[in-house]
Parts: structure tokens; sequence; C-alpha cells
């Protein structure tokens, strides 16, 4: 998209992970424990997260995710005290679709209504890869919040052109 950008963060534990983040973004970002995260960045235009899926995901144990309960999946409220503390005027948060699930709506819930109270609009869909160009059967649930009263708009979805087998070629 050939949009000007600064990467200032990325809040990692795993080394490995973070190793592959710095390698791909050519930074030098230290591993780092969400828990105890409290930094002053300032005008924060975007903040992607993407909480652990692993106690909501069907292939998981299905412990869930509630405030204070120290699942990995809980974890989603300390990305909220972050968004508090910086205010960013966007926040992407992507997660599996079985959030939406009977037993684990109300965390989606509480953080819709969380974002809300801080001024955020949100916009949420359930999204498959391949439905955008990427030879993979992938749901996950996309939530785009906006600070403000702005409308937003999913992307429409794309022809999928090519199988894996093409890409190994």
């Amino acid at each position: 998209m050939n949009i000007d950008y600064e990467l200032v963060d990325a809040v990692e534990i795993d080394k490995y992970a973070i190793k592959s983040f710095n390698a791909i973004h050519n930074t030098l970002f230290p591993t780092q424990d969400i828990t105890k995260w409290d930094k002053d960045h300032k005008n924060i235009d975007l903040l992607m997260h993407g909480s652990p899926c692993t106690d909501y995901s069907i292939a998981g144990l299905q412990a869930g995710g509630d405030e204070g309960s120290g699942t990995r999946s809980s974890l989603m409220y300390e990305s909220l005290r972050i968004i508090e503390k910086i205010k960013p005027k966007y926040v992407i948060w992507e997660n599996v679709k079985n959030l939406l699930s009977k037993k684990h709506k109300h965390n989606f819930d509480n953080y819709l209504k969380r974002m809300e109270d801080m001024g955020y609009k949100n916009y949420y869909q359930v999204m498959n890869s391949k439905d955008y160009g990427i030879p993979q059967n992938r749901r996950r649930c996309f939530m785009i919040s906006i600070l403000g009263d702005y409308a937003y708009d999913f992307p429409t979805k794309l022809e999928l052109k090519y199988k894996l087998q093409d890409l190994n070629d």
C-alpha cells in the first residue's frame, strides 16, 4: 500500500516468535511480558493484537478467557489495559471464530463493551483466508475498532486464483 509507517514496539514473550517478527520487520525488539508492559507511547495510530486462541479454540481445552482466570486467552484483558493507556486511533484484534460460540461469547461481548466505554466504535466479521487470495481454509474473527464515530466496511471477497500446490513451483 506504500504507506509510510514506523513500528514502535512489539510485545511477545516467546523468544522464537519475536525473533521471527524481528527478521520479517528488520527490527530488534526484545521479548516482553505483556503483563509487565507499561510504556508511555504517544500518538499511536494503530495497535494490532491477537491474544492466544488456545483456550477458545475447539482444538484446545476450552478453558476460556475470563478476566483473572490466568488462562493464556485471558491475556486479551492485558491488551485492553494497554489500549486504555495509549488510546490508539485504530485497533485490530484477530482470534478464532469459536470466540463467538455460546461458551465464550461473554468474553467477546465484554471486550466490545470495554472498547465502547473507551470511545471506540467496533466492527467485527468472521473471515476465511481462502476468500482473500490465500489457499488455506482458515476462519478467523476480525475486529476493527476506531476511536470516535467513524464507519468501516470489511473488504469484499476475492477470487481464489492459486492452490497451495501452485505456491511450491
